[in-house]
C-alpha cells in the first residue's frame, strides 16, 4: 500500500513523539504527575502567546471554542462585527444570530482581505460590544493583518478583539498582549501538530471582566466560571480532562519551545513561499493575493484541463491527499497544508506526487520543475 501523506489543512500529520504522548498508559485526572504536566502546559501557554488573563485547553473543537468565545462575551441585544474573509468567517453569523446578538457583517473578495481602514470605518458607525476576525480562513488561504487591527482597536477600547486563530496558532505570529487580542481561540490539530480534540482559548482581563459582568449564562460546558478554577489548580475537577490529548499537546509546545516559537514563524514563511513559488512553476495559481498568502495552507486554482475528482483521486494513488476547495470553488482548486511540525522531505515528497498526478492528468509539465524551485527556495 502507499503511505498517504496528509496534506490538507488539518488534521496535520502527528510526529512520533506527540504519538507516544498519545499512546501512554491512562492515569487518574487527579494523578500528582498528570497535575503538574498540565500546569506547566497552561503557564507554557500564556508566556508563548504573551498573555495575562487566562488560557483555557478542556476537551472540544475549534468551534466549540468559537461558540465558547460568544458565550462568555456576548448577550441577546448585543452588537457584534464579523470581519469575514471566507467560509469559516462567516461560521460565527449563525453562533451569533442564534443567540439573539445583532450581527453586522464585513468582508471581502475570496483572496483579499478586507481593508483595516474599512473596519475601522464600521466601527466608528456605532458601538459593538465585540469584533470577530478569522486570522487564517482555510476556504481562501488568506491571512488577516491581526496586529495592524489591533493597533487600531485601541481606537475602539469598549470592543473585544476576537481572533479565530484555529488555522493560525503555532505558526502565525499572534501576542495577545502587543496584539491588543481579548480573546484568541485554536484548536489541537492544525500548526500544534495534535489529533483533533482540545479547544484552546485565551482570554484577556477584560474578557474575563466581562463574562463575571453577566452573572450566570445559560452555557454550562463552556463557561469561563466553570473552568477557571480547574485552570488555575488543575486538581479540582469539572468535567473530565482529554489526559493523553494534553500530553500530547504538553509534548506539541515542547518542541515549540526547543525550536524556539519565533524561528517557528520564520520556518512557516519559507515554506509557505518556498511551496507557493513550486505550485506557481507549475502552472497553477494561488487564490490569495501575494501580500496576504497564509504561512499554513495554499488554496491552488487549478489550471485548465484539469478535472478536480480525478486530480484527487490519482494524487491519493501517488501518496498524498489534499482537501477540495469550498463554495463557489468547489471543483476548481485544491487546498494544501504546510503547517505544523512537517519538514522539508514531506514537501519534496508532496510536491513530486503533484507532479506525477499532472503528468497522469495529461497535463505537460517539465518533470522536476517543481519540486527543484521548492529547493531552490527553501535554500
Amino acid at each position: 500500500m502507499v503511505q498517504k501523506l496528509v496534506a490538507i489543512p488539518g488534521p496535520t500529520p502527528v510526529v512520533r513523539s506527540i504519538q507516544n504522548e498519545m499512546g501512554r498508559e491512562i492515569v487518574a485526572f487527579g494523578d500528582p504527575s498528570f497535575v503538574k504536566d498540565y500546569k506547566e502546559l497552561l503557564n507554557d501557554m500564556m508566556e508563548l502567546w504573551d498573555a495575562t488573563g487566562q488560557v483555557f485547553v478542556i476537551a472540544g473543537t475549534g468551534t466549540m471554542a468559537m461558540e465558547m468565545a460568544i458565550a462568555n462575551t456576548m448577550k441577546s441585544g448585543d452588537n457584534i462585527l464579523i470581519v469575514s474573509h471566507g467560509f469559516f468567517g462567516n461560521r460565527f453569523i449563525e453562533i451569533c444570530e442564534r443567540r439573539g446578538i445583532n450581527v453586522d457583517l464585513i468582508q471581502s473578495e475570496w483572496g483579499q482581505i478586507v481593508p483595516v481602514a474599512d473596519i475601522e470605518k464600521k466601527l466608528s458607525e456605532k458601538h459593538y460590544h465585540a469584533m470577530t476576525v478569522t486570522h487564517v480562513d482555510t476556504s481562501t488561504g488568506v491571512a488577516a493583518p491581526v496586529a495592524e487591527i489591533g493597533e487600531m482597536m485601541k481606537k475602539f477600547p469598549e470592543t473585544l478583539y476576537i481572533v479565530d486563530g484555529v488555522c493560525a496558532t503555532a505558526a502565525e505570529p499572534e501576542k495577545l498582549n502587543s496584539m491588543n487580542i481579548d480573546i484568541l481561540l485554536t484548536g489541537s490539530q492544525k500548526a500544534f501538530g495534535v489529533c483533533p480534540g482540545l479547544a484552546i482559548l485565551w482570554a484577556s482581563e477584560k474578557a474575563l471582566a466581562r463574562r463575571k459582568s453577566f452573572g450566570m449564562i445559560p452555557d454550562y460546558y463552556v463557561d469561563f466560571e466553570k473552568w477557571i478554577p480547574i485552570m488555575e489548580d488543575p486538581s479540582k475537577y469539572f468535567a473530565t480532562p482529554a489526559v493523553n490529548l494534553i500530553w500530547a499537546l504538553k509534548e506539541s509546545v515542547n518542541i515549540i519551545k526547543k525550536e524556539g516559537i519565533e524561528n517557528r514563524y520564520q520556518r512557516h514563511i519559507k515554506y509557505a513561499k518556498a511551496t507557493q513559488a513550486a505550485l506557481e512553476a507549475l502552472g497553477f495559481t494561488i487564490l490569495a493575493e501575494k501580500d496576504h498568502r497564509a504561512v499554513t495552507l495554499s488554496n491552488v486554482l487549478y489550471m485548465d484541463g484539469v478535472n478536480d475528482a480525478e486530480f484527487r483521486k490519482i494524487l491519493a494513488e501517488e501518496g498524498a491527499v489534499v482537501a477540495g476547495g469550498l463554495a463557489a470553488y468547489a471543483g476548481k482548486m485544491f487546498r494544501f497544508g504546510h503547517m505544523g511540525n512537517i519538514d522539508e522531505h514531506y514537501l519534496v515528497s508532496v510536491l513530486g506526487a503533484i507532479e506525477r498526478t499532472l503528468v497522469r492528468c495529461g497535463i505537460e509539465i517539465e518533470m522536476g520543475k517543481g519540486v527543484g524551485t521548492l529547493l531552490a527556495n527553501l535554500r
